[in-house]
């Protein structure tokens, strides 16, 4: 949940009832809505953590490997999928083909 502060500023002619009311700056709540996204996200610093950590093979030590993700990555208004917000469910060599999960 986020929090917006709103202060009217003295110098600005406003209705007598609302400059009473609003003797302390008003904070409003807006709710983030999971649901429009279609799932919970992995959290983004998490991810990093495991993309770091993951990034040469545990059994022979190659530099280079890819990451497995699940078929659920959020969509944009082209539906395609958006980069990184798929589910990340372990991580494949591309010297010794071994795979591992997070």
């Amino acid at each position: 949940m986020s929090g917006y502060r709103v202060v009217w500023p003295d110098d600005v002619d406003t209705h007598d009832d609302v400059a009473t009311a609003q003797q302390e700056p008003a904070i409003l709540q807006f709710r983030i809505d999971t649901a429009h996204f279609g799932h919970p996200s992995m959290n983004v610093i998490q991810r990093a953590r495991h993309l770091f950590e993951n990034r040469e093979c545990r059994s022979c030590g190659y530099p280079v490997v890819s990451p497995i993700e699940l078929n659920d990555a959020q969509l944009n208004r082209n539906q395609r999928p958006i980069p990184g917000t798929a589910t990340l469910v372990g991580f494949r060599c591309h010297g010794c083909r071994n795979e591992w999960s997070v």
